[in-house]
């Protein structure tokens, strides 16, 4: 058996990488904000051990089809870390894929809600380093999305800013480079699928799996119609019988199936309104709400929105990508952004 040496010349440099990592996918990037790794985040064991068979898009494809040996987590809910063994070998895997295994020491900044507890922080950070980085440092995902959209967190000015994951909706008001209040609640992508399913099983008497669900709400879901007509075929079982069925879909069959959760997005963003200041909240009348995140995404959120709340409502520019932008610029001594760092 022969020992790999490390170059000790090498283990003296680090690279420094920006993780994003939510309930549904795992984003890393360099300081320049480049994406190296987008990828679910999903991972396939062997029941019982910490045995990783594959991760991220393939491991996907796993969910509702494994057999009893194979089990397929989701390590990440609602921003914290759930399963620590799953996160740490998909992290593990995710830094395999894009960094080179040559004894460079890899520092990160990762965006985290902020409304983790210190415990819930303490363990993403535990977890990276037991992934193999020598130093994880956080920044607050509010902050880190303003940064990444390209806003003046510096200005005597209030923001409001809702993130929307997979499993978590998180509205924040900052001012002068800080998080003034913030609220979050379980709702996102995910809920967003579950209220497709059911309202598919209560129209057509159908079950689909989660991840059609995820395509069916890509495709037809919406808070408010898009102008463009659009179909889709929907696969599954009829509920009563069991057997395969295959449909063929427009928007007009999702029609209000994402009322309980756009109702809840509605009560968040007035809430956090309610308990912000009212010279801030004079300042998100000008400025309006700029959403970022995955499921921000959804047709006519913004409409919505923007109709119930009175106020002007801007999606940023490719929002599953603002939050881990934000934290990369964090990284960058030149940008000035290091004063984002949640303090250990």
């Amino acid at each position: 058996m022969s020992l790999r040496l490390r170059n000790p010349l090498k283990m003296l440099r680090s690279k420094a990488i920006a993780i994003d990592i939510g309930t549904s996918q795992t984003v890393i990037a360099n300081p320049n904000g480049e994406v190296l790794l987008n990828e679910p985040s999903v991972v396939a064991l062997e029941q019982g051990t910490s045995t990783v068979i594959v991760t991220g898009t393939e491991a996907k494809t796993y969910l509702g089809k494994a057999p009893d040996r194979i089990r397929v987590a989701r390590p990440v809910e609602a921003g914290g870390v759930v399963d620590f063994d799953a996160a740490r070998e998909l992290l593990r895997r995710f830094l395999a894929q894009v960094l080179p295994d040559d004894g460079v020491r890899v520092k990160a900044c990762v965006a985290v809600s902020h409304g983790l507890t210190e415990l819930e922080k303490r363990t993403i950070l535990d977890c990276c380093k037991a992934a193999g980085m020598s130093k994880a440092e956080l920044v607050s995902a509010p902050l880190a999305a303003a940064v990444g959209a390209g806003l003046d967190i510096t200005q005597p000015k209030g923001r409001l800013l809702l993130g929307i994951g997979a499993g978590l909706a998180e509205a924040s008001v900052i001012c002068l480079a800080d998080v003034v209040h913030s609220e979050t609640i379980r709702c996102g992508g995910l809920a967003f699928h579950d209220a497709v399913a059911r309202h598919l099983n209560a129209r057509h008497q159908i079950s689909i799996g989660e991840n059609m669900a995820e395509q069916a709400t890509l495709a037809l879901a919406h808070a408010a119609p898009s102008e463009t007509p659009r179909t889709m075929t929907l696969t599954g079982k009829y509920a009563a019988t069991g057997t395969p069925c295959s449909l063929e879909l427009t928007q007009a069959d999702l029609e209000g199936a994402l009322d309980a959760p756009l109702a809840e997005l509605e009560a968040l963003l007035r809430s956090v309104m309610e308990h912000a200041p009212a010279e801030l909240v004079a300042d998100i009348g000008e400025s309006g709400v700029l959403l970022y995140g995955g499921a921000a995404q959804l047709c006519g959120l913004d409409r919505h929105l923007a109709q119930r709340l009175n106020l002007k409502v801007t999606i940023a520019k490719e929002p599953h990508l603002t939050a881990v932008r934000g934290a990369a610029a964090a990284l960058r001594p030149d940008l000035n952004f290091r004063k984002i760092l949640l303090r250990k």
